[in-house]
């Protein structure tokens, strides 16, 4: 994995958009583990992982942990939400062990920010931190500014009606 030092403010990371530009996203990739950082708009739908249905909870083989940066985002856990729901705000985190469905959505009028890790190291996030890999192998600058990156047409989430 990476074995260059990467400095860059998480709001110039480049993100790929989905939901119709409501959800961005953005990775870096560490021995171990990713970390994915995450915006979300205030919209009426919930917001789901790249391989669920849209509206559908999410599940995958990697446990996961989500620390709000900025703003609140509501998590329902279970494939029925019979784990409970929970509000998660700046400063606050939730850990979801491996194989939990969930799903969220931002709650209020504020845009919410997240860092979510993943261990062990999703190999399905690393196009979103493909800017460090290409800065790893002599390809590209650091991030200087905010820039939309796109998504791999297959893995595209329509924006909810």
């Amino acid at each position: 994995m990476p074995s260059k030092v990467y400095k860059a403010r998480y709001e110039d990371l480049p993100r790929q958009l989905r939901y119709g530009g409501a959800f961005g996203e953005s990775a870096v990739v560490m021995d171990g583990a990713i970390l994915k950082f995450a915006w979300g708009k205030p919209v009426p739908v919930a917001m789901t992982g790249r391989a669920a249905e849209a509206g559908k909870p999410d599940v995958h083989p990697w446990d996961q942990l989500m620390l709000m940066l900025k703003g609140k985002v509501e998590v329902t856990l279970g494939e029925n939400g019979d784990l409970g729901t929970w509000e998660v705000a700046a400063g606050e985190f939730i850990y979801i062990p491996s194989n939990v469905p969930h799903i969220g959505r931002t709650l209020g009028d504020e845009e919410a920010v997240g860092v979510e890790i993943f261990a062990p190291v999703r190999e399905d996030y690393l196009d979103m931190a493909e800017h460090q890999l290409a800065y790893e192998r002599g390809e590209a600058p650091a991030p200087s500014g905010p820039r939309d990156m796109p998504v791999k047409a297959a893995e595209a989430v329509p924006a909810a009606e």
